[in-house]
């Protein structure tokens, strides 16, 4: 499916921490309107540190990390399908392969795996993410994963269709996306059913 066009975002135009972070995606960005969404999901009081494509349970999107957490936003339904506190991060690995690998995070007995990271990026961000995760208090309490999302995604390998139509309404109500945007999300959620 063609994605419609919506008017052009400049990347000046966004958070100037999420700016300087995604610029070093270059043209691999092809749309910086994409960074819209993740701009409205970032609290207030928290600085992006990295930015790059990869994939996560299946779905394209961007992995983000924040000096308080990591989270992976998928471009299909414009939602986080994985938010974790920094604290909670035990381990990260990587697994390199010709072009792309993926980063494996230690959650407690979990392991979360974020996989088709380009190469040149693997490592940076490995490194970035194992920095924030020193400083972060230990004392965090555990992930804030979206766990019923994340078991839903591991059975039938997708998000759970009624929880990201919530997540789709408050996204248009806050005015993130359009009315007609939100209609075509919401017709390949319920297409899923």
């Amino acid at each position: 499916m063609a994605r419609k066009k919506g008017p052009s975002v400049e990347l000046s135009s966004l958070r100037p921490d999420l700016a300087s972070a995604a610029a070093r995606l270059g043209s691999r960005l092809r749309d910086p309107g994409e960074l819209v969404p993740v701009a409205a999901y970032l609290r207030g009081d928290e600085t992006v540190r990295f930015v790059t494509f990869g994939s996560h349970v299946r779905s394209s999107g961007l992995l983000v990390l924040t000096d308080a957490r990591l989270f992976f936003f998928d471009r299909r339904v414009q939602t986080p399908s994985l938010d974790l506190a920094l604290g909670a991060i035990s381990e990260i690995t990587t697994t390199s392969g010709l072009w792309t690998g993926e980063v494996d995070l230690r959650v407690g007995d979990t392991t979360i795996e974020v996989s088709r990271i380009v190469k040149d990026d693997l490592e940076p961000c490995a490194h970035a993410v194992r920095l924030a995760v020193e400083v972060a208090p230990s004392e965090v309490p555990a992930p804030e994963v979206l766990e019923s999302e994340v078991e839903a995604s591991r059975q039938v390998g997708q998000v759970d269709p009624f929880v990201a139509m919530e997540k789709l309404s408050a996204l248009r109500d806050s005015g993130v996306i359009t009315e007609a945007e939100f209609a075509a999300k919401k017709q390949e959620l319920l297409d899923r059913l």
